[in-house]
């Protein structure tokens, strides 16, 4: 059957309802282990416009050049700007009570129609995504979960034929994120709408016309005039058509929680829901079938014309996809789905079901750590906002330990920090959130290198293996560390061996593996220098173990095993310095001499 009753019972009696709310423990297991709700990123932009700056005005970007979205950003960040700092992980907690909702409204917007087990499978749909990890969280991205909350709200209103409240649910959605825009239309065409006639229905989309007409004017004129503007630049690439079919595959993709790439998963899932298709179609065949399809097309018309609306305003962002984008047209996927496949035969939802756990359950998983350089895949994918949140949330800790109060003005380093990760901390923004102080900065090492005479409060060090991922340097220890290169350039080993060993007492937190690694290997070369060659040799291979990259030890090794006429053993251990460091002309020098005396040798 393809209606049924409303239900009488209470939403929290209603077994189908606790099963559609289960389905958000996949999302938050598969989130473990990060640090649900640290600020990162652009948080930090809106979070120093609500906490430290005295106006918050509704008009403008809310911190932030791009977009006007005053209840996801100016209003959001206001109220919970002081809790996601002191208590994230709540934030994160809040977020998924708002996923929740928002499935909640979903299944009472279709149950009118529908029995629960088929709203309860559509209602799924936006719940159980691989990307809403990332909407869970990232606070920035409360924009799609409120434009996902307030557009399930303005839906559930339409279905129940009040067209006020509808309204003012829509105005929310598009005041959190812009992507309801043309979805909107739609709304007053719900079937599951018994009231409406179709009178009242033009009269609802007059309504929801007025809304977006005195939205998007607002829109434009606010945005003309304080520099947001809605893009990227790339949409210029390809026509419009083949934007706007590349935005609805994606999100039918984004449904599933596969990637539009080609990939195995994809085509595991692809095969599988073709087959599903397959079989309903041939249970079509069947008179009572044929019936209940009969009846279902309307709202499998406006399923399908939801997930193309919901998808077209993501054009704009080709060819950068980010599944989270597409919470909001997932609804209309699963709509078309379970009411075509519910129609066919009411079993038939399971596999759909088994099939989505199975690509949610394929999709990768939170790394545990921060990696040196950034994982596969775009910027926006879950492995590269763990990456950073991790980041950002270390940083922070370790700051809060060893700089708890920061003297006006002050500076901090960075030392071997990974790769592509600058824009986690906005520059110098989350300093300033960090500790309430718009005058604090943050200092490049080759800064600090070139000027070893300024007052940094200390160094963030980063090492891509062991733990803890991140340590403290001193300043003093780091800059009798670089005094030591001038003595050992100019061949004084026995000065630069004092500054070094100064450098070793100076520093406190032995964790810091890659300066206390640079620095016994620095030591292993002086001491080779000095005819203290087991000193040498243990100090080379000690600083090998703690950090395989550093520049010293293979230079002292090599050394070392040509004294000992292990020629073989040498180049390799230079053809791997070279490997790492192909500028280091000594290296170079050295192994060319080795391999044209053993090949003389040869001959």
């Amino acid at each position: 059957m393809t209606t049924a009753q409303p239900q009488r019972d209470s939403f929290w009696r209603d077994p189908w309802a606790w099963a559609l709310l289960l389905a958000v423990l996949p999302v938050v297991l598969r989130a473990s282990g990060t640090p649900l709700g640290e600020p990162f990123a652009d948080d930090f932009a809106f979070l120093r416009r609500a906490l430290l700056e005295g106006a918050h005005p509704l008009t403008d970007g809310g911190g932030s050049p791009l977009f006007w979205r005053p209840l996801s950003r100016q209003v959001y960040f206001a109220l919970f700007g002081r809790l996601m700092l002191a208590h994230p992980a709540w934030v994160a907690a809040i977020h998924v009570l708002v996923l929740l909702g928002s499935a909640a409204l979903v299944y009472r917007a279709l149950r009118p129609r529908w029995p629960a087990s088929w709203c309860a499978t559509v209602a799924s749909f936006p719940l159980l995504l691989e990307s809403n990890r990332m909407l869970i969280t990232w606070p920035s991205h409360f924009q799609d979960l409120g434009a996902l909350l307030f557009a399930a709200l303005a839906l559930h209103e339409a279905s129940r034929g009040r067209m006020w409240t509808m309204a003012l649910a829509l105005l929310g959605s598009l005041l959190c994120k812009e992507v309801a825009a043309i979805a909107a239309l739609l709304l007053p065409w719900v079937p599951t709408t018994p009231a409406w006639s179709r009178r009242a229905r033009l009269k609802a989309t007059g309504c929801v016309a007025l809304v977006l007409i005195a939205w998007g004017g607002a829109y434009w004129r606010l945005t003309s005039s304080h520099g947001p503007t809605v893009g990227y630049g790339a949409e210029a690439a390809a026509p419009l058509a083949v934007r706007v079919g590349w935005a609805v595959l994606s999100a039918a993709h984004s449904a599933f929680s596969i990637k539009f790439e080609g990939g195995s998963t994809e085509v595991i899932v692809t095969t599988a829901l073709a087959v599903l298709l397959g079989v309903a179609g041939t249970l079509f065949m069947g008179h009572d079938a044929r019936t209940r399809l009969r009846l279902a097309w309307p709202i499998l018309l406006w399923g399908f014309l939801w997930w193309v609306a919901a998808s077209a305003p993501l054009a704009g962002v080709f060819p950068y996809w980010s599944a989270q984008r597409a919470v909001l047209a997932s609804i209309g996927v699963g709509v078309l789905l379970v009411g075509f496949l519910g129609s066919a035969h009411r079993l038939l939802l399971l596999p759909l079901v088994a099939l989505r756990l199975f690509a949610f359950a394929m999709s990768p998983g939170a790394v545990g750590r921060v990696t040196e350089l950034p994982p596969p895949g775009i910027e926006g994918d879950f492995p590269h906002v763990e990456r950073l949140q991790r980041l950002t949330h270390e940083t922070r800790a370790l700051l809060a330990t060893r700089v708890p109060a920061p003297h006006r003005g002050a500076r901090f380093g960075q030392h071997h920090f990974p790769s592509m990760t600058g824009h986690a901390f906005v520059g110098d923004l989350a300093l300033h959130v960090w500790y309430r102080d718009t005058t604090l900065a943050w200092t490049s090492f080759e800064e600090f290198r070139r000027h070893p005479e300024m007052d940094l409060a200390g160094f963030v060090e980063y090492r891509s293996q062991g733990m803890p991922e991140l340590s403290f340097v001193e300043t003093a220890a780091m800059r009798a560390q670089l005094a030591a290169a001038e003595p050992m350039e100019a061949g004084r080993w026995a000065d630069a061996l004092a500054r070094l060993t100064s450098a070793e007492a100076l520093q406190r937190d032995t964790t810091a593996v890659v300066f206390r690694a640079t620095t016994l290997a620095q030591r292993s070369v002086c001491l080779l220098m000095l005819g203290r060659t087991a000193e040498a040799e243990k100090d080379a291979s000690d600083a090998l173990e703690w950090w395989p990259e550093n520049p010293f030890s293979r230079f002292t090794l090599a050394q070392l095993m040509i004294a000992q006429k292990r020629y073989l053993d040498a180049e390799g251990m230079l053809a791997d310095q070279l490997r790492l460091y192909p500028e280091d002309s000594t290296a170079r020098e050295l192994l060319a001499q080795l391999r044209a005396a053993r090949t003389g040798g040869a001959r």
